[in-house]
């Protein structure tokens, strides 16, 4: 174990987090201890605490555990019996963890999986050894099936839960809340004049799931306008991000394509994703929702296909976005002329505001106390 966090007595809600999006654990971690009572919350956190992406290190409440699948697992399943209510914060444990924790019922019945995409969209392993990927689908999706309880974002991820778990898995709703409203309105810049570019921002991260290729050969009908295409690569499969930049420059002058490769403080990508003015994301599953949800609620273009789950969702809620199948067939002055919308829709409000979030969380955890009991 890492740190010298004091391990309290009686544990009421143990969150348990892999050390992956630190722009949620920060923010998340902050917010339970500001807006509830700290003593009744306690976080373990699989990773080093020498990650410099982290800010919670500070907190009493929180407790390092690298090592709490293999070495550390005695005492991390100490902490999991003592606890009244476990969250599980995406589920990115091995699935022989998974196993293990099958095998004591008392525990998966105190358990709420709060779902983050990746570990519910893409959970089933594929492509290998045949009978090897039964077992591990068979054990993730068991694990699954027996918390009590599941959160998701939006209600388009709780009928995806309801498709593969069964109709009568109960889904509570909360956001994360990873930038507040008034963070962001006070990292709104001054008004300037423009550089005359159109400043596009292509995806959230190094991943196969934003289809680059596709994007950058859509854009490259306006490489001789004036337009400026952004590439966040600061994170993911590094090997595919250098086949992206490849293809950029391949599609695009390089004096128009600005890769982004090391990673930013939190603030300082606020103001860049200011610095937009288009974002086009063609991910089908809930994803890159701090990209977008930021761009909504400053009133950027954001381009995502109909058909996705978040596509779907934005369309319910009648907020403004526009469809990635159109993408490349508009003229220049269509594709660069900005949003109708004169304030961000009411569902990006509800997920930017902290007093909406803590709101949330409040009837989460209300909820999973009486259906882990």
């Amino acid at each position: 174990m890492a740190g010298n966090t004091e391990i309290p007595e009686k544990i009421k809600h143990l969150h348990v987090w892999n050390g992956s999006n630190y722009a949620t654990i920060n923010s998340f971690t902050s917010l339970v201890n500001r807006r509830f009572d700290p003593k009744d919350h306690f976080f373990v956190c699989i990773d080093e605490p020498t990650n410099p992406q982290q800010k919670i290190s500070g907190f009493k409440n929180v407790l390092f555990m690298p090592e709490a699948e293999r070495g550390d697992f005695k005492a991390f399943l100490a902490l999991l019996k003592k606890a009244e209510h476990v969250y599980w914060h995406a589920m990115g444990l091995n699935w022989r963890t998974q196993a293990k924790l099958l095998a004591r019922p008392g525990i998966m019945k105190k358990s709420c999986w709060v779902e983050w995409g990746a570990d519910l969209y893409g959970w089933r392993r594929k492509g290998g050894h045949p009978l090897r990927d039964a077992i591990v689908n068979a054990v993730c999706g068991k694990w699954r099936r027996s918390v009590s309880c599941t959160v998701a974002i939006f209600e388009t991820d709780g009928e995806v839960i309801k498709r593969q778990f069964g109709e009568r898995m109960p889904v509570l709703y909360a956001g994360y809340c990873a930038v507040h409203a008034e963070r962001t309105e006070a990292l709104k810049p001054e008004k300037t004049e423009g550089d005359g570019l159109l400043h596009v921002l292509v995806g959230h991260s190094a991943t196969p799931n934003c289809f680059h290729a596709e994007v950058l050969e859509k854009l490259a009908r306006y490489r001789d306008e004036k337009i400026a295409v952004h590439i966040p690569l600061t994170y993911g499969d590094m090997e595919y991000a250098k086949v992206v930049e490849n293809k950029a420059l391949e599609l695009f002058p390089a004096e128009k394509v600005f890769v982004l490769r090391d990673q930013m403080e939190l603030e300082d990508y606020i103001k860049y994703l200011w610095g937009m003015d288009v974002g086009v994301f063609a991910v089908q599953r809930q994803i890159a929702l701090g990209n977008i949800e930021q761009l909504l609620y400053m009133l950027k273009k954001v381009y995502m296909p109909a058909d996705s789950v978040l596509g779907k969702y934005f369309t319910e809620k009648n907020a403004e976005y526009y469809p990635y199948e159109i993408l490349g067939t508009e003229t220049f002055e269509e594709f660069a002329r900005g949003v109708k919308a004169t304030e961000p829709a009411d569902c990006v409000v509800k997920y930017m505001s902290e007093n909406s979030v803590a709101a949330q969380w409040k009837v989460v955890f209300t909820a999973a106390e009486a259906l882990t009991k």
